[in-house]
């Protein structure tokens, strides 16, 4: 038993009102005398003898009852951590965070690519050199989005599109319209889309020596705040289903998600494939 399903034990307990004092995920005596409070409680049928059972089962047993009162389905009632409750223990964390469980499967987008965007590496030779602090590339053109985008850091600031290569122009305004008439502004807002957290920026990758694809304007990033660098499906809000859709559009015209493909940076979507 980790110690996120430990605080996650102890989170609840504190809701019942049986566990007062810090969240620590420290599994002693505090949380043991909580958790034979907790569990006739807790809803469910616990083993008959779970009184006689070890602080630590029975700390499990009221892991795996919270887990089953929450449709997340963690096996035997048993009080012992195997495969079931582990990922029923990461199941219910990403239930409380984001309302849902993400469907643990290989994402696997759609590999079109009718604008022949390059690989990575390919960069330079498909759109020329990247633009430099300070400077402008002559390459940009402004694409407009149909729907009002606001700075993320910034609410009260608007952009009416994006700073982009002429050579992704075309493709990025056919994606915009697309989500556009897809879901609607209601929906757009309410998931994030309108959200804007940066197109072209020459810099440097964050924490390495390579250029970004922001660089060549090819690159746009939307609600960073829900959406930050190292998050993966448990946590950033474009891996909700509801955002499929979203993703699909984009890959069609053979934009690449970070997120889709890699599980990191969900923000990201770029007009360049990996490699």
């Amino acid at each position: 038993m980790d110690t996120a399903a430990i605080k996650l034990v102890q989170s609840k307990l504190k809701d019942m009102g049986h566990y007062s004092g810090r969240i620590d995920g420290d599994r002693g005596p505090k949380t043991h005398a909580a958790v034979k409070k907790g569990i006739p409680q807790i809803g469910g049928t616990p083993p008959s003898n779970w009184k006689r059972l070890s602080g630590k089962r029975q700390t499990l047993v009221f892991l795996q009852l919270y887990c089953h009162a929450c449709d997340v389905n963690a096996g035997t009632i048993d009080g012992f951590w195997g495969p079931q409750t582990a990922w029923a223990a990461d199941a219910l964390a990403e239930k409380l965070q984001n309302g849902f469980i993400h469907a643990w499967r290989d994402v696997e987008p759609i590999e079109a690519n009718p604008h022949q965007f390059p690989k990575q590496s390919q960069m330079t030779n498909f759109y020329g050199p990247h633009g430099t602090p300070g400077g402008r590339s002559p390459d940009l053109v402004s694409v407009p989005c149909p729907w009002p985008l606001k700075i993320a850091w910034n609410k009260a600031q608007r952009r009416s599109g994006f700073r982009v290569h002429r050579k992704v122009a075309d493709s990025l305004g056919e994606v915009v319209e697309r989500v556009h008439d897809h879901y609607g502004l209601k929906e757009i807002e309410r998931l994030g889309f309108d959200l804007f957290g940066g197109d072209y920026n020459p810099r440097k990758m964050r924490g390495g020596s390579s250029w970004s694809t922001h660089s060549w304007g090819i690159a746009i990033d939307f609600d960073p705040e829900r959406n930050r660098l190292k998050w993966g499906r448990g946590r950033a809000s474009f891996a909700h289903p509801d955002c499929a859709d979203f993703w699909e559009i984009w890959e069609r015209q053979g934009w690449t998600s970070l997120g889709r493909v890699k599980n990191f940076d969900w923000m990201h979507v770029q007009a360049a494939r990996l490699g």
